[in-house]
């Protein structure tokens, strides 16, 4: 019974063994998503032929590593998003024994600044147990397994944040390659920063991992890690043995083998990231390459000629075409091989002009039972392609769907071709003027032609040269037509025309040369001719600065005329003040060609307070282009009374004799604007006030006091004046 078990177990465990050996190879990817998230994710590629199901794991544990210190960082736990098949690049070249899946696991992870601001940055790792057991190249394969590994730089540079995605390399490697056949296939990938990628061969990780299965897909350790050990004769250099053996172009990730044998063999490719010159990171991919003794596959054959002769174009020859030529080339292409699948193209070398055409057939079966044994194509070049007297080059590429990758072969062929000559548009106006002087109500009219020598699409167009001709009444319509194309123009001058002395207007005609727009331009001025004459302002007054007495009635009166009969009209404005204010009023009358005004005023108090007024009269006439108002400026000044212009008595007699009985100063002025009378106070000699009065009017009779020399005050507000007065009966 012990017995039966310990078999039992032993059959368990190689079950668990010969499952484990699945893996073709894969990669890391880590791609910014906003702030300090990121996803990670591991393309993991598994043998659909020779691995077991049992060992595609549903969930991948891997780990974060500081590359300075190989301190642990954190684990990332990612479960299993996605399962497909990777496709052949030729479905007809599919075969059982090569069948792969891609595993895409992936986890979105927060990269703290503070966790991850280490200088030379970090490393991500899986391993994972087994490889494939029927590999060429290393030894013990079926027990070898991968250390999954990519690094990145620091999520912060110098306290900033430093975003970075890694390199994503794609595609897988779908294909088998023949046995000396050569095989090339890209490997490159992109970068999302911009970053360059450098590309070169390494020789595969096996890391920690064995086929004990507690061991196969253990927790991650820390590099450095072991790595795959080669059968003799293989090495880094060396990991497919050919002639060449496999390489990687540095710059374009493009392998390139010529395998020695069939088997299955691994690799190992790097692409390292740099930025400014410095290295940031590294994706590495192990992968595995099927080569197969393949049926003999011959290169199929391309030739030219140019068309109109009769040899083959050979290696060093220059094709010339002129304009004359016929711009074709005659291509015939085969292949020895029976029932062979062709397909031409071409590719230029020196040149990125695509004015060119394929006729004829470019794809199709050769040497088949019931087809031909070569197919004919015409490759013919645009009339508007141009070499501008160089040398162009252009490679005739025809590829058979040979397996596992075609063959093909490349026809350089040089050439020098003149373009067709290609006639630029003109334009013309139906009248031979190209000034036009014009008056209200003229009219301009002509039609604008467009030609084409070459008969191709022509468009005329009208544009004003700084001016919109929509803001008058032009009308001509934009049109295109085949070969020639014709529209009027027309334009009733208006008032409103009149009022810009000048216009400029490009007619142009455009037409497509060679893929280009080329135009020409005729350009006509309307001046505009508007005879006006200045209408004329005048006045009856011979001067225009009056001193005018308060309270005393001004009249002005003013008026207009023009000899054009335009519509006149008259105003009159106060300079800073309002007519009305001061009770100055101005009416007036206007009429074609002649108007009228008539200006009053009584000056006030309010008018003398204001000093000098000036007010302006003005003449303004209704036309297109008017002429600038006519104005007659009038300044005014009040005159106010003089008080001390009048002489009062210095002696009355009040003796009741009916003569000069009072004193009395009927002479003296009104009140005016700064003098107004208050009182008079009359004192004698020793001044005691013997008579007073508010009365503008009053009299003093000298009743109650001697004969003698009395004095007096006058208040007058703003001033007193003073006298003396001798009383005699």
């Amino acid at each position: 019974m012990k017995q039966l078990l310990l078999l039992l177990l032993s059959l368990f465990m190689l079950s668990l063994q010969a499952a484990a050996t699945h893996i073709v190879g894969g990669e890391f990817e880590l791609q910014h998503r906003e702030g300090y998230y990121y996803r990670l994710t591991l393309n993991l590629y598994f043998d659909d032929v020779n691995g077991d199901p049992g060992a595609l794991d549903q969930q991948v544990r891997v780990r974060i590593f500081d590359k300075q210190t190989n301190a642990f960082k954190m684990d990332v736990y990612m479960p299993l998003r996605s399962n497909t098949f990777v496709n052949y690049t030729d479905i007809a070249c599919t075969i059982g024994e090569l069948r792969t899946r891609r595993l895409i696991y992936y986890q979105d992870v927060f990269l703290s600044p503070q966790s991850f601001s280490g200088p030379q940055g970090y490393y991500v790792v899986w391993e994972r147990c087994c490889r494939n057991r029927t590999i060429n190249n290393i030894v013990r394969p079926e027990d070898a397994a991968q250390a999954f590994y990519m690094e990145f730089p620091p999520v912060t540079k110098n306290n900033a944040p430093f975003v970075n995605s890694s390199p994503r390399l794609f595609p897988p490697l779908s294909d088998y390659a023949c046995a000396n056949d050569l095989f090339y296939y890209d490997f490159s990938g992109t970068d999302a920063d911009g970053d360059s990628l450098v590309y070169d061969m390494v020789t595969p990780l096996n890391g920690y991992s064995t086929p004990d299965p507690y061991n196969a897909a253990p927790p991650p350790s820390p590099a450095p890690y072991p790595e795959i050990t080669w059968r003799p004769g293989y090495s880094r250099t060396s990991q497919i043995l050919g002639s060449p053996p496999i390489t990687i172009e540095s710059q374009t990730g493009r392998l390139t083998v010529r395998p020695a044998s069939a088997g299955l063999y691994v690799f190992g490719v790097r692409a390292q990231e740099y930025r400014d010159g410095v290295k940031i990171g590294e994706v590495r991919r192990d992968f595995q390459l099927l080569v197969k003794d393949c049926p003999r596959n011959d290169s199929p054959v391309v030739q030219a000629r140019a068309n109109g002769q009769t040899d083959f174009y050979k290696k060093g020859d220059v094709i010339r075409i002129s304009p004359t030529d016929a711009r074709c080339l005659n291509v015939v292409f085969t292949d020895p091989d029976p029932n062979s699948a062709l397909t031409l193209y071409a590719r230029p070398v020196n040149f990125t002009s695509d004015l060119y055409s394929f006729s004829g057939a470019t794809t199709g079966i050769v040497n088949s039972t019931a087809g031909t044994d070569s197919l004919k194509a015409t490759l013919c070049f645009d009339e508007c392609f141009d070499t501008e007297g160089k040398v162009y080059k252009m490679n005739l590429i025809v590829k058979d769907n040979g397996c596992s990758l075609p063959r093909q072969d490349t026809l350089e062929v040089s050439f020098i071709i003149e373009p067709i000559p290609n006639e630029p548009p003109s334009i013309e106006i139906s009248k031979p003027d190209r000034v036009f002087i014009v008056r209200e109500n003229d009219l301009i009219d002509f039609n604008v032609l467009g030609f084409d020598p070459d008969d191709e699409e022509v468009s005329i167009t009208a544009t004003g040269v700084n001016f919109n001709l929509g803001t008058v009444p032009i009308n001509f319509e934009n049109r295109t037509g085949i070969g020639q194309v014709m529209s009027p123009f027309s334009w009733l001058i208006d008032c409103e025309a009149l009022r810009q002395p000048s216009y400029l207007i490009d007619f142009t005609a455009t037409s497509m040369v060679c893929g280009e727009a080329v135009s020409r331009t005729e350009r006509i001025e309307v001046r505009t001719d508007y005879p006006n004459q200045v209408p004329v302002l005048t006045t009856d007054k011979q001067t225009l600065v009056f001193e005018v007495d308060l309270n005393e009635p001004f009249e002005a009166l003013f008026n207009g005329t023009d000899l054009d009969k335009h519509l006149l009209s008259m105003r009159a404005v106060g300079d800073g003040f309002n007519l009305a204010d001061l009770g100055m009023t101005f009416t007036s009358t206007g009429g074609f060609g002649t108007a009228e005004g008539k200006f009053n005023w009584v000056a006030t108090c309010d008018a003398f307070t204001q000093g000098v007024s000036r007010v302006t009269f003005s003449l303004s006439e209704d036309a297109c282009s008017p002429s600038p108002d006519q104005t007659i400026v009038m300044e005014f000044r009040v005159k106010a009374p003089e008080y001390r212009s009048f002489v009062p008595p210095n002696i009355f007699t009040p003796n009741e004799d009916g003569l000069n009985d009072f004193f009395e100063i009927p002479g003296m002025p009104a009140d005016a604007c700064t003098s107004a009378f208050q009182h008079i106070r009359i004192y004698n000699r020793w001044g005691k006030e013997v008579f007073s009065s508010t009365e503008h009017n009053f009299k003093w009779d000298g009743k109650g006091v001697n004969d003698g020399v009395y004095f007096y005050v006058i208040d007058l507000g703003a001033d007193k004046f003073k006298g003396s007065v001798t009383l005699v009966r």
